[in-house]
């Protein structure tokens, strides 16, 4: 087996060069849109495609941008592997909906596991005692954000993490590596698999069979088995109420926004959850109150309007005292809520509340399997009733749907429509788990392991709970596994990363380009 050179720069070097790059690159909005129909659904993508062309031909690479907007950038093979098989590692354009640019980023040196000091969200309680799996960030320079909304690690710390791998390559031309494809494509947050028909096709083309996304969540992390993955849709007929109330209250539920794949370890909560367990509080108390509005946020699903018509004084004391009693206990990790009084709504809407009891009857189920995101974690699955929207003179329930195997995907759609009864319900398929298609390609764990233990990192094995949009890669025979980019808090106002990781994870990738080529 080769024997690597170690990338020449001391850790803090590598620490600030990606610091740099990613402060460039969450600077630019390239959220995904998907009301869009075009590919990329936004501009912003377009802008940060264009930045990426500069970079990567400033750095000796030759530069290609296809008609979706795919950025495909080459590096030269070097030294002892110049001839070796090309390796491919991609990373996306696009952050998810409800991220947002941020100008500056934040540093807090030697962590000391106390409240993070996010300077525009005093209210968040991100600790080690809140959150006891930080404790293996303690010590390590935090870099985090303004604590409003995420600003984009997924996936711009990998983009980062490619930058750098290509600046440090481009500055050290001592240090050997296979031929590299690199590529950042767009809409991955919103499933666009068109845009990756033609990198999957040029890739093949030009003899890439191998390669790895950098879109991982854990430090050092190995991906070869992702989600299954259905959205399911129920639909309540509007209908509005037999009598008018007299009093309306507008309820604003903030829930705790995390990635379904840390929704246990955050303590994610859904605005569609406070609601059932508002509505089910309401009617074991005997209150005279009724959900006749709710939506949810566009842009933070877990958050929503609900609005309640009260029959007295007293109802609506005993609602707001509920809505505290629910999402309370909550807020230390972003709950929030607020109560005013309002005019009727111009259409109330009863199936509203008709919906929010189904949520309830829904999550008392014992179907025996885990329901909610937050009670699923490693190879465990959720059926995780997420959003509710006005639609077609209905309202809509989306309920997403995950299992690492096509039976279980199978089961939960089978218990939605169980549930569900005579309502309208349908399912969409979004994704399937890639774990059949990679196991017979053991090569790409084995590099990536060979490079975690040559420069020091514990790389480990672990499933994505979510999905990765790697299926026409897979079915042009680019046999793609993802790799772990070390952050905390995935399209998360709370989202963090460290200097640390930074620079472990650009000897990590060091390594891996060497080794690669060399069989491992």
């Amino acid at each position: 087996m080769l024997d690597p050179i170690a990338l020449p720069d001391s850790d803090d070097v590598l620490a600030d060069r990606t610091l740099a790059h990613l402060s460039r690159v969450v600077a630019i909005d390239s959220a995904s849109d998907e009301r869009s129909d075009t590919i990329p659904s936004t501009d912003g993508q377009r802008v940060l495609a264009a930045a990426l062309v500069d970079f990567f031909a400033e750095r000796g690479c030759s530069v290609d941008v296809d008609r979706f907007g795919s950025v495909v950038a080459t590096l030269a093979g070097r030294g002892a592997l110049a001839d070796a098989p090309p390796l491919a590692l991609l990373v996306h354009l696009d952050t998810a909906r409800g991220t947002a640019a941020e100008p500056s980023l934040d540093v807090r040196r030697a962590w000391d596991g106390t409240r993070v000091p996010y300077r525009d969200n005093d209210a968040l309680q991100v600790s080690v005692e809140n959150y006891p799996d930080l404790e293996r960030y303690l010590d390590q320079d935090l870099v985090f954000g303004s604590g409003t909304a995420p600003f984009g690690l997924d996936d711009k710390l990998g983009l980062a993490h490619m930058m750098t791998l290509v600046d440090t390559l481009a500055r050290h031309t001592g240090v050997p590596h296979v031929p590299l494809v690199l590529v950042a494509r767009p809409d991955e947050e919103i499933g666009r698999h068109a845009a990756l028909v033609g990198v999957a096709e040029e890739l093949s083309g030009r003899g890439v069979t191998f390669g790895y996304t950098l879109d991982g969540l854990e430090p050092y992390e190995i991906n070869t088995e992702n989600f299954n993955a259905s959205q399911a849709t129920v639909r309540f007929a509007s209908r509005a109420p037999d009598t008018a109330a007299p009093i309306h209250l507008e309820i604003r539920l903030g829930g705790v926004n995390t990635h379904g794949a840390t929704a246990r370890e955050e303590g994610h909560r859904a605005a569609t959850r406070f609601g059932a367990q508002l509505v089910a509080r309401l009617r074991a108390e005997g209150v005279d109150a009724r959900a006749v509005g709710f939506e949810s946020d566009a842009l933070r699903d877990c958050d929503a309007v609900a609005c309640f018509a009260c029959g007295s004084e007293s109802d609506a004391a005993a609602v707001e005292a509920a809505v505290a009693a629910v999402v309370g206990p909550h807020t230390a990790r972003g709950a929030s809520w607020s109560v005013a009084r309002t005019a009727a709504p111009a259409a109330p809407d009863v199936a509203c509340d008709a919906m929010l009891e189904w949520v309830g009857a829904f999550l008392a189920s014992a179907p025996g399997f885990p329901l909610l995101a937050e009670e699923s974690a490693g190879y465990d699955g959720y059926s995780h009733p997420y959003r509710a929207r006005t639609a077609d003179g209905a309202v809509a329930l989306d309920i997403r749907l995950r299992d690492f195997s096509p039976e279980g995907l199978r089961a939960r759609e089978a218990h939605v429509a169980a549930i569900a009864g005579d309502r309208p319900n349908e399912v969409r398929q979004q994704y399937v788990n890639m774990g059949p298609a990679l196991a017979t390609r053991p090569e790409l764990v084995d590099w990536a392991l060979a490079a975690g233990r040559v420069v020091g990192v514990a790389s480990r094995i672990r499933p994505i709970r979510g999905g990765t949009g790697v299926d026409p890669l897979l079915d042009a025979g680019v046999w793609v596994a993802n790799l772990g980019t070390g952050y905390f808090a995935p399209e998360s106002e709370k989202e963090f990363t460290t200097r640390q990781a930074m620079a472990g994870h650009a000897r990590w990738l060091g390594a891996l380009v060497q080794l690669t080529g060399a069989g491992g």
